[in-house]
């Protein structure tokens, strides 16, 4: 079967169409160019009835997009806790990309979740970001709480040397900055970086599922990246 009639169904959450390809014999993991499934699709879009039928059936749970999105990635970065419930019922593993996405999306029940069930708190993605990062960047003054109390490293760097607490006073940020200095955080010394990293809240693009334009929750593929990169 053509995977196009899959994905496009997962997309509209047409489960009735997706339950008809399925039975005619479709690859319920089949992918599109980007690497995304119809269980990364349905996630993404908040089609939880879905969801339900892909994992029930079989689904991958761990299929990653190109740039690193998974089912749990997209479905922390909506905060949609149904869906994350499903996903950890199945023994899904439970990655760091989704407590960033969370945390940077201010779902701090989705947080909560996650550290509740094995995230690791100190997680870095390609440029280091980690959840207190974007959370601090964003503005997340309980997600930020929760995170320190979860044990959260208040001095780890990105790979522009900034910390948590450099990119809350960046990003006028006081009262988080100053909850972060009681954390024990300290102003850093930033060496110069001939390619910086982008900021938390830039170093990912918006995807269109079916094409291959990276997602908000993805990691950037490339090695050398702009100081600012469009979200669309």
């Amino acid at each position: 079967m053509d995977a196009t009639g899959l994905l496009e169904a997962a997309k509209e959450g047409n489960l009735a169409d997706i339950q008809s390809l399925h039975i005619s014999g479709a690859d319920l993991n089949e992918v599109n160019s980007s690497g995304s499934s119809a269980l990364i699709i349905a996630a993404d879009k908040n089609h939880l009835h879905v969801m339900e039928y892909l994992v029930k059936n079989g689904a991958d749970l761990h299929l990653q997009t190109k740039m690193g999105g998974t089912a749990l990635s997209r479905a922390a970065a909506n905060g949609n806790l149904d869906m994350l419930h499903l996903l950890i019922e199945h023994k899904v593993e439970i990655n760091g990309l989704g407590l960033i996405a969370a945390a940077r999306a201010g779902h701090a029940e989705a947080v909560q979740l996650l550290l509740q069930n094995g995230s690791d708190v100190n997680a870095q993605q390609r440029w280091g970001h980690t959840a207190l990062m974007v959370a601090a960047k964003e503005g997340h003054f309980d997600i930020v709480k929760a995170l320190i109390e979860a044990g959260a490293n208040v001095a780890l760097r990105d790979k522009n040397a900034d910390t948590a607490y450099t990119i809350a006073t960046e990003n006028d940020q006081p009262e988080i900055a100053t909850l972060l200095k009681r954390a024990g955080a300290k102003p850093v010394t930033k060496p110069k970086k001939e390619a910086p990293a982008p900021p938390p809240d830039e170093s990912e693009e918006e995807e269109e599922l079916d094409d291959d334009t990276p997602h908000v929750d993805d990691l950037v593929s490339s090695d050398q990246s702009p100081d600012e990169v469009e979200l669309d």
